[in-house]
């Protein structure tokens, strides 16, 4: 069993590559369960709670003013794999590749007129999409502190999200006849900055750039002692 935290790092239309000065980091809860199949392999199941956030602000877009933030859940089952058995005495450390998928509910929100408001709802691209996508998630770790019973792990992953919605960004500027005034506002937020709005059709964001985020952690393993963990470790050491 394990849990862990970590900082996370959005990828999609509302970051700008490169601009490391406004990483725009966020946070992210796990727990774990795992089992060890063979002195390779190990099956994992996960469930998380992550914080990410992106803007255009101070990007090369700053004049399209679009933000989000979102606390979202997800969940997957998967695999691991050691590079090397646990009990291999020539290596004291040994280091870990990670794969998997499952689900995600994204949850995209922005401050407007110093409140949260759900962006999904708004339907600000016209579109309703689908806020339960399927994500694939793939990373690596290493052991950095090893006990009998207690591991501290270092891990990160990069998830993909088989959406383009994640930051509520995708397409293009709709029409905003026949809108709300909410929805108009959320859609094109460059009247805030006292420009003219976005005609129809102006693009809004880049639909074939799927979005994605970065989690590096640090993780407590807690080693159960099984009968046949007992009897494994009672093998290792004659």
């Amino acid at each position: 069993m394990n849990v862990g935290m970590g900082a996370t790092y959005y990828l999609g239309d509302l970051t700008e590559a490169g601009n490391l000065g406004y990483l725009r980091l966020g946070v992210a809860l796990n727990a774990a369960v795992a089992y060890r199949y063979s002195p390779h392999l190990t099956l994992r199941a996960e469930a998380q709670v992550y914080y990410i956030r992106g803007s255009q602000k101070n990007t090369h877009l700053a004049y399209n003013n679009l933000s989000f933030f979102s606390i979202n859940p997800d969940a997957w089952v998967g695999v691991q794999w050691d590079f090397w058995p646990e009990d291999d005495r020539n290596h004291v450390i040994i280091p870990y590749a990670l794969a998997g998928g499952g689900l995600t509910y994204m949850t995209p929100k922005a401050l407007y007129g110093g409140r949260s408001v759900s962006l999904a709802p708004l339907h600000t691209e016209a579109t309703a999409y689908n806020r339960l996508p399927i994500i694939i998630r793939y990373g690596l770790g290493v052991p950095i502190v090893i006990g009998e019973r207690f591991k501290w792990n270092l891990e990160a992953t990069y998830t993909h999200v088989l959406s383009d919605y994640l930051d509520d960004v995708s397409t293009v500027y709709p029409d905003q006849k026949n809108r709300t005034a909410l929805e108009a506002a959320l859609s094109d937020r460059r009247p805030e900055l006292g420009q003219a709005p976005n005609p129809p059709g102006a693009q809004r964001g880049n639909r074939n750039r799927r979005d994605g985020y970065l989690i590096v952690s640090a993780r407590l393993v807690y080693v159960l002692a099984t009968p046949l963990h007992q009897n494994y470790r009672r093998m290792f050491h004659r």
